[in-house]
């Protein structure tokens, strides 16, 4: 655990690609095109549960998302012989990284509805990440020290920020007269892990009377969760242990957030209606170990290694020098506990979304979807047609169109027996045949099971 920190913020960017970095359903899924699945009301808490049955879904599988957009892709990383490679990697992205990941995991989903009102409860662990990066530190991973003897650079900036917390939400839906109907989502947070490294940037130089190349790192991150960070000024350096409680388990009370989700849903006329909704108005606090560590100083190399050639002397794997350099970077820095308290906002949702019955067994879908984080917007604009087969089976297909200059052919579509349904729902179709190319992917899938409550 001594070097977790900054093993998350070069790692996990770096290596971003490689993993399936998951996300919410109010993100430009067509999942809110299911009206017969309770979770659609994630997008809009005005939604009804239309079962009308007890809906509860199962722990893990049902309301899970995951949603992914950046302008890289996992096959970057590779060759073609599937052989990892930051040259590859470099010369595929060409320019500055950047990633935005979401993620939802539920824990706990309950629904049901009662004449003209619907309840849920849900509890879920959810996790946010973004970051951007400078591409040229990923030709400095793949070369390797030797080359830059002499010579004087700096790589960055670098900036990567995650959070990971456990949500409580309640929903509650009324239809308010024939045409209304709204709806309210509180939401209690528990934050469990923080991570934030802002503009980090890596310089490189040559002490000629040492004859030593200096690594310097210039920057600081913020880090809280189940750890304990502690300077000691004697040795200069900063270590990192784990100080896991039952309460990092279950519910982090000296963390709480809060958020809420609003919307309506309002028939113009007997073929169409209209949605709208905002989704986490909210934040989450970071106070409880909670630290803020600062870079200071240099790593020294006498021994220097390249990294491109694996037959020539001097060879060093780029991955196992990379770990090398994050293990030594934690004794690099100056950390002092947060003074007070630190608020930061979740991504903020707004969905506006229109339906147009052409018959019972089939209706038009039209939905705009714009999500705001850290400085960062995304906008899904997406139409929709939806067949139902018979009384068990929908399905909705159409396309997606993202911040106005890539198009995505979505899908969603779900089965409802007596007592189980199961549906699943992407934006990218495409890419969930051929993940190792996304750069944008949302998914979703789940399986309910239900209880009639009505007595025999």
């Amino acid at each position: 655990m001594k070097n977790l920190a900054v093993k998350i913020g070069f790692v996990l960017i770096l290596l971003t690609a490689l993993c399936k970095i998951p996300a919410t359903a109010q993100s430009g899924n067509p999942l809110q095109f299911l009206s017969d699945v309770s979770q659609s009301s994630q997008s809009n808490p005005a939604f009804h549960n239309k079962t009308e049955k007890l809906v509860i879904g199962l722990p893990v599988l049902s309301g899970a998302a995951l949603h992914w957009n950046a302008n890289f892709s996992a096959d970057y990383f590779f060759t073609e012989n599937f052989d990892y490679s930051f040259d590859n990697f470099y010369t595929s992205l060409g320019k500055p990284g950047d990633a935005v990941a979401y993620a939802t995991l539920p824990l706990v989903y309950l629904s049901h509805r009662n004449d003209k009102r619907t309840l849920s409860f849900s509890l879920s662990e959810r996790a946010l990440g973004w970051g951007n990066f400078d591409h040229e530190l990923l030709k400095f991973i793949d070369q390797g020290l030797l080359s830059y003897y002499g010579q004087e650079e700096e790589f960055g900036p670098f900036s990567f920020k995650t959070q990971v917390f456990r949500e409580l939400a309640f929903s509650y839906a009324k239809q308010v007269n024939r045409k209304l109907s709204v709806g309210i989502r509180p939401k209690v947070l528990f934050g469990r892990f923080f991570y934030n490294i802002e503009n980090l940037k890596i310089g490189v130089t040559t002490d000629e009377d040492r004859k030593v190349l200096q690594v310097i790192p210039e920057g600081s991150y913020r880090i809280s969760g189940p750890i304990d960070v502690q300077y000691d000024p004697l040795k200069g350096k900063t270590s990192i242990k784990t100080d896991f409680t039952a309460g990092d388990y279950f519910f982090k009370f000296k963390n709480m957030g809060a958020g809420i989700d609003l919307g309506f849903t309002y028939q113009l006329n007997k073929e169409t209606t209209v949605a709208l909704a905002i989704a986490d108005i909210g934040f989450t606090t970071i106070n409880d170990k909670a630290f803020h560590n600062t870079f200071v100083g240099s790593i020294d190399y006498t021994h220097l290694y390249q990294s491109s050639d694996s037959a020539a002397a001097y060879y060093f794997e780029p991955r196992a020098a990379l770990d090398a350099l994050t293990d030594s970077l934690p004794y690099k820095t100056t950390s002092e506990a947060f003074a007070q308290r630190r608020y930061e906002l979740l991504p903020v949702t707004l969905n506006l979304m229109v339906t147009h019955r052409i018959n019972d067994g089939m209706k038009l879908n039209f939905a705009n979807n714009f999500t705001y984080y850290n400085g960062d917007a995304n906008n899904y604009l997406a139409g929709y047609f939806n067949l139902l087969l018979g009384t068990r089976f929908e399905l909705s297909s159409g396309l997606n169109l993202y911040n106005i200059k890539q198009v995505m052919p979505g899908f969603a579509c779900s089965y409802t027996a007596r007592g189980v349904q199961l549906y699943l729902a992407t934006n990218n179709i495409a890419r969930l045949v051929q993940p190792s190319k996304a750069k944008n992917l949302n998914l979703s899938f789940g399986v309910n099971l239900l209880f009639s409550t009505e007595p025999n």
